[in-house]
């Protein structure tokens, strides 16, 4: 078996945030260490840019990287509080260029129906819709 380290993208650090960290694997081939890695708990598994790299090291540097990811807090964090208060992150926005600032529902303008202001629009509509079809098929 061979040993590789595997940059992966981390995750629980906020909406469209991630942290990179890198882990120790061994594996048959770096296709099978990639494989493994995004299978780890914090991996950003369902992205298709968790694996940032994929290389083969020595023991050497293999076991230093295991000490180094034992000695992170990061790691050993039960919970958002804890991690806040153990961890000096490096947090990276993920699509910073896609990220714009969100619409908020006093930010839209008013959806009237006749004269009537309408609060929800999607959902009145939607149940205005299925009540339009239950009268179209009753008759």
């Amino acid at each position: 078996m061979r040993m590789y380290e595997v940059g992966v993208k981390c995750g629980h650090v906020g909406r469209n945030n991630y942290v990179e960290k890198t882990f120790a694997i061994k594996a048959n081939s770096g296709k099978e260490a990639a494989a493994i890695a995004r299978q780890m708990p914090r991996v950003k598994h369902h992205h298709a840019d968790a694996i940032r790299f994929v290389s083969e090291i020595d023991t050497e540097t293999f076991n230093q990287i295991i000490a180094q990811n034992n000695d992170d807090p990061y790691f050993h964090c039960d919970s958002i509080q804890e991690q806040r208060r153990k961890c000096e992150l490096d947090i990276k926005q993920e699509y910073a260029e896609d990220i714009g600032e969100r619409t908020y529902w006093y930010d839209l303008p008013p959806v009237f129906h006749g004269k009537t202001r309408v609060r929800n629009p999607k959902k009145y509509f939607n149940r205005m819709i299925s009540a339009e079809r239950l009268v179209y098929e009753a008759a």
